[in-house]
């Protein structure tokens, strides 16, 4: 018992020591999270990742999830976000559209896959981590408009990654190819999930500024954004976008009643923001770790690595290709954002949806192999990017 404290001690101190490694160096404290991860459990065997901890996996992650999400929405401009949506759908749609069609063609041609497993492996890798670069972004010294665009690419990525690999998974068991249905549920799960969360949001916003609840506003915050989640979740909608549109509604509400001029006073409390700080930390800290805990790095092989490398280079080359779009629509994006927006980490989502063909009765040759190492490489590629991006200390670096 004394041995965990022990480690959960060590770990929070580790988290503050990268999160210091990063502000003086911009080296991004993801990565050496991830590497404290490797060593404590697949490396040293320290911290054991069979029974207990791999039947946790999916809640740690899931609750990870729910405060990074939060944390991110409460941190945005509701009318920049606005003002970005669009623009940051079609990029979103862009990328996800050119990963799937790409990997769909060249695991056929190069590996001997067929097309629909191969669009299955680009639709689970296919999306950018919300956890990761909500993490990262919030730590960079970007403009708000490029925040906002990685961020709401990553949210949005989520459900497309989830309701795309569900599908196909379907279709090769079945054999049946059903469109209108798949992009009927990703509508509806957009939808379901905004709705719900206006609700919630304009629900909580008023009797979080009672007396009765101030002293504990952000434990009871946190229990509003649980039940969100697990009833948007319950009503087949995406709690990853329920609980960032809660999220944003509430850090914003109090422009957003001065705009309207709503009588009231809707301003967060300053103590729920400090709290929120600190659990972000506590939370994202024992979550990279634990990533790192759960990779099967005696799993890698030279075959598994070479055809983790041809995917690599397809996603690359899909959201390069998607990037150059972007700017052509939008002549203001220096090169600094093109840059920024080109990060690419994999994560929690593509970590679920590795083991869920095999679950299903779907047996592709090293899929689950191929998409942990596709979650290593693109967190170095990111990792790499951005501590050079940032040690160049272009003009846009200056925080806006």
């Amino acid at each position: 018992m004394y041995d965990i404290f022990f480690i959960i001690g060590v770990v929070l101190f580790i988290g503050f020591i990268t999160s210091q490694v990063f502000e003086r160096t911009r080296f991004p404290d993801v990565i050496l999270l991830m590497l404290v991860g490797v060593l404590l459990g697949p490396i040293f065997k320290i911290v054991s990742t069979e029974g207990t901890i791999s039947v946790l996996a999916p809640y740690i992650g899931t609750l990870a999830l729910i405060i990074i999400l939060f944390d991110g929405g409460l941190n945005l401009n509701l009318f920049k976000v606005l003002t970005v949506l669009g623009k940051a759908t079609g990029f979103t749609v862009l990328v996800f559209s050119l990963n799937v069609v790409f990997l769909g063609i060249l695991m056929k041609f190069i590996f001997g896959w067929t097309y629909l497993e191969g669009l299955l492996l680009g639709a689970v890798v296919g999306g950018t981590s919300s956890a990761i670069v909500i993490s990262l972004a919030s730590k960079l010294s970007m403009s708000e408009d490029s925040k906002i665009m990685l961020s709401l690419e990553s949210v949005l990525n989520d459900s497309l990654c989830i309701i795309a690999a569900l599908a196909l998974i379907e279709i090769i068991s079945l054999g049946t190819v059903d469109l209108r249905n798949t992009a009927g549920a990703l509508a509806s799960a957009f939808s379901t999930a905004s709705v719900i969360a206006v609700v919630f949001a304009i629900f909580w916003i008023g009797i979080l500024n009672r007396l009765f609840i101030k002293q504990v506003g952000y434990s009871m915050t946190l229990a509003v954004a649980f039940i969100l989640y697990s009833v948007v979740e319950l009503v087949k909608g995406n709690g990853a976008i329920a609980i960032f549109v809660f999220a944003l509604l509430l850090g914003n509400f109090h422009e957003l009643a001065e705009r309207l001029r709503i009588k009231g006073q809707f301003a967060l409390d300053t103590t729920l923001r400090s709290f929120q700080v600190e659990v972000s930390f506590f939370v994202r800290t024992f979550f990279f770790i634990f990533t790192g805990l759960m990779f099967n790095v005696y799993a890698l092989n030279s075959t598994v690595l070479t055809m983790a490398g041809v995917v690599f280079i397809a996603l690359l080359m899909a959201r390069i290709l998607s990037v150059k779009a972007l700017v052509m629509s939008d002549k203001n994006i220096t090169p600094f954002k093109k840059s920024i927006i080109s990060m690419m980490p994999r994560g929690l989502v593509a970590a679920v949806l590795a083991s869920m063909p095999i679950a299903a009765g779907i047996r592709i040759p090293y899929f689950a192999e191929i998409v942990i190492s596709i979650i290593i490489l693109t967190n170095l590629a990111t990792t790499i990017g951005v501590f050079v991006i940032e040690r160049q200390k272009l003009p846009e670096a200056r925080p806006q």
